[in-house]
């Protein structure tokens, strides 16, 4: 019997502090954001060389089974993504780059092992679902593992 009321206090007790360990000030509390998709266009772009954007231009295969495509012409430079239209883009790091028109930022990564990875981030248009439903504008993150 005493068993019982003894494990029962000691039940209580800690149900107890479990509860008061949870509620904190309001002083005390950190906001974490998540994780959010942006394409912004910085007001003033990397100037990136010809040489410099060699070493990117290209294609690359994307985790979703399309290619992406990069290719100078004079001194603009373009990202194709499979058959869509090319989207003029500008250098925003030493390895990443900006549609102009928002529609898609790359990242690309060389590795010293000769392997390439990076991401893509782009806009995936409005489209209507095979149930009848319809999916808005969205940005989605692509990978791609390899050139």
């Amino acid at each position: 019997m005493k068993t019982i009321i003894l494990s029962t206090l000691l039940g209580l007790s800690a149900t107890c502090l479990a509860a008061t360990a949870q509620t904190l000030p309001q002083n005390m509390t950190v906001d974490v954001p998540g994780h959010s998709l942006r394409i912004d266009v910085p007001a003033q772009p990397r100037h990136m060389l010809r040489e410099e954007f060699q070493q990117f231009a290209g294609a690359y295969d994307l985790s979703n089974g399309d290619t992406l495509q990069l290719r100078r012409a004079g001194t603009i430079m373009y990202a194709r993504i499979g058959n869509q239209p090319e989207h003029r883009i500008v250098a925003t790091g030493r390895n990443s780059f900006v549609a102009l028109d928002r529609q898609l930022k790359v990242r690309i990564d060389h590795h010293d092992d000769g392997s390439v990875g990076g991401e893509l981030v782009m806009v995936v248009p409005a489209r209507q679902l095979a149930d009848g439903s319809a999916q808005g504008e969205h940005l989605a993150t692509l990978g791609f593992p390899g050139r």
